[in-house]
């Protein structure tokens, strides 16, 4: 009876992980030219490509009083009228200037500012300025980044920022577009509350009950005490919570990280380079790696 004697492995068929680690020491070169490149074609695009810096402020919701106690004035309202006026709080009204920040108004009012167009848009001879386009560049220029605020768990603020190869005319039009927003909200609150006014005084004149003509008294010293506040030169529809700045530094792109990012994709070019050398080089040597 034969002994069965089981195959054993040559030498050329072992590979050893001291085999592998030399082989890869041994490309250094690969490595280096590999992260030379890859930084080389980073410092290309850090030449042609123009700083952005950043202009930016903080707001939240106004703090004002003046719809505190609105909420059981207009439930007890004749005539289906509480629900007709709506609350309009200082969080309403905070949305919307939110809204109204990027909106087709405000690119219609910045375009009556030629110099603001000229630099915003930079737009080639000839071509035409809508306030379409000017809408889309705030667009992209502008982030709208919602922050919670963690004493006040239920107090949301908000970042605003816009990018700009100038800070100083970054902020500009920061300030610029708060403005406009601001007064687009005034206007529209003050046509509101007037309307609202006019129905007000109207059903104090149909009504006798007792209880709502005070209910109606007390809405309509609101109504007017809230026209009163869209007049006044503090913001209406915001607060600013940290005051607008531009940063001296650009924002966009970030040279160290921009820097260290190639290095590491260079080394990860390189090290995919030499494993297909190391394949290579098995294939040709028949499991030998040399």
């Amino acid at each position: 009876m034969q002994a069965q004697t089981s195959p054993q492995a040559t030498d050329a068929e072992v590979i050893y992980i001291g085999d592998i680690v030399i082989f890869f020491l041994r490309r250094w070169t690969v490595f280096l030219a590999a992260i030379l490149l890859a930084v080389g074609a980073a410092l290309l695009y850090l030449f042609l490509t123009t700083p952005l810096y950043k202009a930016s402020a903080t707001v939240g919701p106004p703090t004002s009083s003046n719809n505190s106690s609105k909420a059981g004035g207009l439930a007890a309202l004749p005539f289906g009228l509480g629900s007709a006026l709506g609350d309009g709080g200082g969080s309403t009204l905070h949305k919307q200037f939110l809204q109204t920040l990027k909106s087709y108004d405000v690119a219609a009012k910045l375009a009556a500012d030629k110099e603001m167009v000229q630099r915003l848009l930079e737009p080639k001879e000839g071509e035409a300025v809508t306030p379409s386009k000017i809408s889309e560049r705030l667009d992209s220029l502008m982030v709208v980044n919602k922050l919670r605020n963690a004493p006040l768990e239920d107090t949301t603020f908000t970042e605003i920022t816009l990018l700009h190869a100038d800070p100083a005319f970054a902020q500009k039009v920061l300030n610029q577009v708060f403005d406009l927003s601001d007064t687009i909200i005034r206007r529209q609150v003050r046509e509101s509350k007037t309307a609202q006014r006019e129905v007000l005084l109207r059903s104090l004149e149909q009504t006798s009950n007792s209880y709502q003509r005070d209910a109606l008294v007390k809405n309509l010293l609101e109504v007017e005490h809230e026209l009163m506040t869209s007049q006044t030169d503090e913001p209406f529809s915001y607060r600013i919570i940290e005051s607008m700045h531009a940063g001296d530094r650009p924002a966009s792109p970030r040279r160290l990280l921009t820097l260290a990012g190639s290095m590491v994709v260079g080394g990860i070019l390189g090290f995919l380079v030499v494993c297909v050398m190391l394949f290579n080089t098995y294939r040709r040597n028949r499991g030998r790696i040399v």
